[in-house]
């Protein structure tokens, strides 16, 4: 039984491809997308447990990701990843429904228990 699906969110490829291999090893369905526009054509084509996005990325940023997840299913969580958020885009980013912020760069090991506790308690 797979446990959960996953999309991952970041411009990053080498740190997008890196966390979907970890997480499909963990046994999810994960997809990934390289910007925030083809994110938001996964999210409307498929229900997603949890979205993990970049904050920062050309030409829509992460929360248009959020939004666009949120829209799709109030259940789906949401993290946002980030190395640069102030504290205005944190409060815009809980504000519209972001479960967690994670800081970059990521500790691949806490990320998949990270991961295996949020998509458990969904």
């Amino acid at each position: 039984m797979v446990p959960g699906s996953v999309l991952i969110v970041d411009d990053n490829r080498d740190l997008a491809d890196n966390l979907g291999e970890v997480l499909e090893d963990e046994g999810y369905d994960c997809a990934i997308a390289y910007d925030a526009i083809s994110a938001i054509d996964r999210i409307r084509a498929r229900h997603f447990d949890l979205v993990v996005t970049d904050l920062r990325m050309s030409p829509l940023d992460g929360l248009t990701v959020v939004h666009a997840a949120r829209l799709r299913s109030q259940e789906t969580i949401v993290v946002l990843m980030t190395a640069f958020a102030g504290d205005v885009q944190l409060e815009a980013a809980m504000a519209a429904g972001v479960a967690e912020v994670v800081a970059k760069p990521i500790d691949t090991l806490r990320f998949v228990e990270f991961v295996r506790d949020r998509v458990a308690q969904a």
